[in-house]
């Protein structure tokens, strides 16, 4: 009966494991800052050319006063510019409109997006508006994280897919032909 008693106070007292157990409760709380780290990264780089493409397509538009142009010339243009958007023709919704220089109102941006559900439409212009108009143009794009268990992005604007809204708007002019 003592060897059983003998043989367990050997065992707890044995340190040949230590470090294992340290490595088996630190390495995953140091992965997840990993990953977060990598996910915030990759939402970044995706915003900040999204928002670089929309400032290449409002030089577009600014120069090509008095050429018609269309919704998908200027979805294409950008997508084409950011190449980190994944199905970009499908997930990224424009809105080109004449901001009224009276009451300079602009419109909710928490209905900008697209609805991947299909069940909304969201009420968007687009307006390519006339010389030495003041214009506004806003880009959503919906994504979905890279790695779910990150755990990023708990506040962010999500649909009920649960992608993450991207968003980019500038202002501008028309220049007079």
């Amino acid at each position: 009966m003592m060897r059983g008693f003998s043989f367990l106070s050997r065992f707890w007292k044995r340190e040949e494991a230590n470090a294992t157990v340290e490595f088996v409760i630190v390495f995953p709380l140091v992965l997840l800052v990993f990953i977060a780290a990598f996910e915030t990264a990759m939402l970044l780089t995706r915003q900040v050319m999204l928002e670089k493409a929309l400032d290449g397509a409002v030089r577009y538009l600014r120069l090509t006063s008095g050429v018609s142009v269309t919704y998908d010339e200027i979805r294409t243009n950008i997508c084409e510019n950011t190449p980190v958007l994944p199905d970009c023709e499908n997930s990224l919704l424009l809105d080109v409109r004449v901001i009224d220089e009276v009451t300079y109102a602009l419109p909710d941006y928490q209905l900008l997006c697209v609805d991947r559900t299909g069940t909304a439409t969201p009420a968007n212009e687009f307006n390519p508006g006339t010389d030495n108009q003041l214009m506004l143009i806003r880009a959503c794009a919906a994504v979905d994280r890279i790695l779910p268990i990150s755990g990023l992005g708990l506040d962010l604007t999500r649909d009920d897919t649960g992608a993450i809204h991207i968003l980019a708007a500038n202002i501008f002019v028309n220049e007079p032909e």
